[in-house]
């Protein structure tokens, strides 16, 4: 999933003037695809903190790169302290969202940047020729990924605007094009969460592998999840006239 995704924040990354010397912040780390990336961008001058409530993939980041375990609802942030604060697929689990937003928000300088990227399955399940077996997929994921909100990208912006940033904005991209790519996220999620799909009868063992068949047989075209990615701006402090 972070090689799905990477390429596009790291662009964007790229695009907010994020170099040496950069403090950054990494919320909902992962597996430190990009807590890495940033790491080489910052260089030693710079600093990356990796926050997750799972670190046990983020043992072998290099520096000048930091590991915090935290929850971001309850643990404690610096305040007011990185130059680019990124989450990725982390707010739309989070409840409420408005308020992880705010948390990721109060870590940011003045100056500083916030990117946050989520995920909108609105039309995920669509599939060409059409095929149920893939509407009951999604339903069922959807189903079984309790806190989840599936939809949660396309009103991502109206969330980062309450927060009172400037330079806000926001732009989408879809899974790559190409059988494999497009297909591939939702590979992963089925690998995933298939054993539950079943144990909580949502979808027999058979039509699960019905869908496995589907996935593989390069006859359907699949829409792919959109990503959206808003970035904001916090205000600089202004300086006595």
């Amino acid at each position: 999933m972070a090689r799905t995704w990477d390429p596009g924040t790291l662009r964007i990354i790229g695009e907010l003037g994020i170099g040496k010397g950069s403090r950054c912040l990494e919320a909902g780390a992962g597996t430190g695809s990009i807590a890495r990336a940033l790491a080489g961008i910052v260089g030693t001058g710079g600093e990356v903190l990796a926050v997750d409530r799972d670190t046990r993939f983020l043992d072998d980041l290099p520096a000048p790169a930091e590991v915090l375990r935290a929850d971001l609802m309850t643990g404690d942030l610096p305040a007011a302290r990185f130059d680019l604060v990124h989450a990725r697929l982390l707010v739309a689990h989070l409840h409420p969202h408005s308020l992880a937003l705010q948390r990721l928000a109060a870590a940011v300088a003045p100056g500083g940047r916030l990117l946050v990227e989520e995920v909108d399955w609105t039309h995920a399940g669509q599939v060409e020729p059409p095929e149920p077996g893939h509407a009951a997929m999604i339903a069922s994921l959807t189903e079984v990924m309790t806190g989840f909100d599936a939809t949660y990208g396309r009103r991502l912006l109206g969330d980062v605007l309450d927060l009172g940033f400037t330079d806000v904005s926001a732009h989408y991209r879809g899974a790559q094009s190409g059988h494999e790519k497009a297909w591939l996220p939702w590979q992963l999620l089925v690998e995933q969460f298939q054993d539950r799909i079943v144990h909580n009868g949502l979808m027999s063992a058979a039509q699960v592998e019905h869908w496995w068949s589907l996935s593989r047989a390069r006859a359907h075209l699949v829409t792919g999840p959109a990503l959206f990615a808003v970035r904001a701006r916090r205000p600089p402090i202004p300086m006595d006239r």
